[in-house]
């Protein structure tokens, strides 16, 4: 091992990149997991890769091995320019991640959102591979950065060692979150790599301080928040009918992994059957589970073989058509809207609402003290901010416990709570308005190139509002999610993000 070019390395490094807070670090990590086929059964059908590589591992460029196979040529030279790809035709191999969303825009340019995963070495080298297949086969060339704001890289020290030393060097600086998946790529290969900080660091530097404020108190109110969830599991037998306890069953299964998407959104569908709960508005939704119902009935086998019947050919080509036009962002959107439709329809009392409501605001609190809070539920955070006030919560609980004869542990503690909620949402807060400043530093670094593709490296909090941006401003865009089967390492993380 070549530990001088380490060092080097991680000279430059500490100076030019920043990780951002860690809500980007696992926010998707579920989400991929059940979109992507580790869960569920809704994985989209990706079409045959148009360039078949020897080798998969970003390596050494070589302008013969990469050229695009003819009928991608044809394509190019039709479209004529990169402002003219369509994001729908965007491809990347499916075992590096999964296209979770396409837009087109207006301005003819395109930005290829990859959701990061910061301390997870499988995610960044997918992310890794994703660059290279876009690299590849759509001309990028321009990286753009969030937790960065230079156009500082690693290109120059390709020259100081090998391929192999460089990749042997690289790759443990990967594995220790002392490198990206992007930097990665361009210290182990020869592609033309540009590369562009979009934050504002000001702004960025507040997250961060902010993060470092909510660790102050971060294991005392995860401890309250932990005792409080038990306090009400205790007496939710007590409170709620037998369908509430079997939705909550289901719904506690689905966030611990124990059941995938589908079956969840099996079991929400049938107690709205069963209650004539109207779920048509809910195009998403409905569509996952129509899916799931024509996977069941078509032969896969004979349609790859060729006997399969006009019949399973048509439910086929059914299934395929839906899986397309299945919109996954729109589909989680959907999904707490679902909930809380089945939920109102099941309640048949005040008691059951407000411990519902205690139960949930719970549950989001203990994922934004985690920073794996999704958007939805942060916005739900926003928009019922007096559901998280922990001294309603034990005068509601302690009152109930009483009347119902039932023992529970209520902490006294609850100022943990109520003396630190600014605080949390300040963090999320500041997280929000860096992203104007990443559309802003994106469009002036792609003027300057002159360029009508760039990929932008960000976490996944940031998607919703981000492709809106995009949208109002005439980008076309893809949302690309790196595949992810294993657990990021907080521990890791943050030791990182300490020595930055």
């Amino acid at each position: 091992m070549n530990k001088k070019l380490i060092l080097v390395i991680l000279a430059i490094v500490m100076v030019a990149a920043m990780v951002m807070p860690s809500y980007a670090e696992t926010i998707w990590e579920k989400r991929q997991k059940v979109m992507q086929g580790d869960d569920a059964e809704t994985k989209t059908e990706t079409p045959e890769p148009a360039v078949q590589e020897e080798e998969n591992i970003p390596g050494a460029y070589d302008e013969e091995e990469a050229e695009i196979e003819p009928a991608i040529e044809e394509d190019m030279d039709m479209a004529g320019t990169a402002d003219e790809i369509d994001p729908y035709e965007i491809y990347i191999p499916e075992e590096y991640g999964t296209i979770i969303e396409s837009s087109r825009g207006t301005n003819g340019k395109l930005i290829i959102h990859i959701q990061d995963a910061h301390a997870n070495y499988e995610a960044q080298m997918n992310l890794a591979n994703i660059l290279e297949s876009l690299i590849n086969n759509y001309d990028l060339s321009l990286i753009l950065q969030e937790g960065r704001d230079s156009d500082s890289n690693l290109s120059d020290l390709r020259k100081k060692g090998s391929s192999e030393t460089r990749k042997v060097a690289a790759e443990k600086l990967l594995k220790n979150d002392d490198i990206s998946g992007e930097d990665y790529l361009d210290l182990t290969s020869d592609y033309p790599m540009t590369f562009q900080g979009i934050e504002d660091m000001s702004l960025y530097n507040k997250n961060k301080d902010a993060l470092w404020e909510m660790d102050k108190f971060k294991d005392l109110a995860l401890e309250y928040v932990n005792k409080m969830i038990l306090a009400c599991d205790a007496l939710k037998p007590k409170i709620y009918s037998e369908a509430l306890l079997k939705i909550d069953r289901a719904k506690k299964d689905y966030d611990n992994e124990t059941i995938d998407l589908v079956a969840y959104y099996e079991d929400l569908s049938r107690i709205a059957a069963d209650k004539n709960i109207p779920l048509d508005d809910f195009r998403n939704f409905s569509a996952v589970i129509k899916i799931n119902d024509l996977e069941k009935k078509v032969d896969l086998v004979k349609i790859n073989d060729g006997t399969a019947t006009d019949e399973q050919k048509n439910l086929y080509t059914e299934y395929k058509d839906m899986l397309a036009n299945l919109n996954v962002n729109k589909l989680f959107k959907e999904e707490p809207l679902v909930e809380n439709a089945v939920q109102a329809a099941l309640f048949e009392n005040d008691d059951q609402k407000k411990l519902y409501r205690t139960s949930k605001a719970l549950s989001i609190l203990d994922k934004m003290l985690r920073v794996k809070v999704v958007p939805e539920e942060y916005g739900y955070f926003l928009e019922n901010k007096s559901d998280f006030d922990p001294r309603s919560w034990t005068a509601f609980l302690k009152d109930k416990s009483e009347s119902l004869n039932t023992s529970i542990d209520t902490p006294a503690n609850y100022y943990i709570i109520s003396d630190n909620i600014d605080k949390i949402e300040n963090f999320y807060a500041i997280a929000g308005k860096r992203e104007d400043a990443f559309l802003k530093k994106s469009r002036e670094r792609m003027d300057k190139d002159g360029v009508r593709i760039a990929a932008l490296i960000a976490g996944g909090f940031h998607t919703p509002t981000l492709t809106k941006l995009l949208a109002d401003s005439g980008y076309s865009y893809v949302v690309i999610s790196p595949r992810v089967t294993t657990e990021t390492d907080e521990a890791l993380y943050r030791s990182a993000l300490q020595k930055r």
